[in-house]
């Protein structure tokens, strides 16, 4: 190795350390939810609580692991695909937790490139969990009978 890579190198580990000792300032954010979603989230509350616990904003990373047939390379890149992402809203059957439906909500954003890709990423990380998605389409407010309904017929829809 040359002298002028040796240079390089340990210029390059040295900004790596300065920046790794770093401190940040970091903000808390107002709300978790938009008004929109949390609008959204009150209706899945007061239709469905009784019969199933509901989470928002679930990190995929925290439901979902890459199968094990996955060599290392492709076990890590499918985690980094996950770790940025999160599903709207997860329903739960009450007792045990378990997972029986992601729920999407949808607003006009959907038209964008890389929210499609996110929202085809979601589709097939769902049908090979073997999670039911179901989606919603924004509005200013939610009937809270028509969500029961939708979330209940689409629960037991075969497909």
């Amino acid at each position: 190795m040359n002298i002028g890579a040796i240079f390089i190198k340990t210029i390059t580990l040295f900004k790596f350390q300065k920046r790794r000792n770093a401190h940040f300032k970091y903000e808390s954010l107002e709300e978790i939810l938009s008004t929109t979603e949390h609008s959204f989230f009150l209706a899945l509350k007061e239709s469905l609580a009784n019969d199933y616990e509901i989470f928002a904003k679930v990190r995929i990373s925290d439901v979902l692991t890459p199968d094990e047939i996955f060599n290392l390379r492709n076990c890590n890149a499918a985690l980094y695909r996950t770790l940025p992402r999160h599903f709207d809203y997860i329903l739960c059957e009450k007792h045990t937790l378990s997972i029986v439906a992601v729920i999407k909500l949808e607003d006009k954003n959907h038209i964008q490139r890389e929210v499609r890709a996110h929202d085809r990423f979601v589709e097939k990380a769902c049908r090979a969990a073997g999670f039911k998605l179901l989606r919603f389409s924004t509005r200013s407010g939610y009937c809270v009978q028509a969500v029961r309904e939708i979330v209940i017929n689409s629960l037991n829809s075969s497909s």
